[in-house]
Formats: C-alpha cells, sequence, structure tokens
C-alpha cells in the first residue's frame, strides 16, 4: 500500500454510505475530510454514523449548506477543499 493520502469524501444520494466509507479510510492511515452536498435527516442511524466518524478521528466536516453543527462552505471554498485534496470520493 502505498503512502497515506489526502482524501475528501463527498455525501451526495447515499450519505450514511458515505459517512462510514469516510470512518473506514482511516483505517489505512488516510487524513479525510467530509463534505455534505445536501441536508439530510437527522435520525439514529445518522447519529450513529457521525459518531463512527468522531472514533475514526474526522475532524474535517463541512457542508454546503447549513447543517448541524458543520462549517458551511461556498464557492471558492468548496473549490480549495476539492483541490486541496490528492483523491475525492463521491458517494
Amino acid at each position: 500500500m502505498g503512502a497515506p493520502k489526502h482524501i475528501l469524501v463527498v455525501a451526495t444520494s447515499d450519505p450514511l454510505e458515505a459517512m462510514r466509507v469516510a470512518a473506514g479510510l482511516t483505517i489505512f492511515g488516510h487524513q479525510v475530510s467530509f463534505l455534505f452536498s445536501r441536508v439530510i435527516e437527522v435520525s439514529k442511524e445518522v447519529e450513529q454514523a457521525v459518531e463512527l466518524m468522531e472514533l475514526a478521528e474526522i475532524d474535517q466536516i463541512f457542508a454546503m449548506e447549513e447543517f448541524e453543527d458543520c462549517v458551511v462552505l461556498r464557492g471558492l471554498d468548496v473549490a480549495h477543499l476539492w483541490k486541496s485534496a490528492d483523491l475525492a470520493m463521491v458517494v
């Protein structure tokens, strides 16, 4: 396996799966950033997935719209986040 990478995971159609994927990527030592591309309904499953990301020490969690405690990114900030990542995964 190669050197650890900075990976951006973008939640689109399946936010729960995106959160699981993001947490799983940290097992291999990758630095992971997470971006909610839309607001999702907070449910028990979502709360558990957020807890999983916290346990995986993913602290760069962003949103494109106001959502919970996430930092909101717009326009150039989103572009910079994509550009700064070695790899982006859209789930």
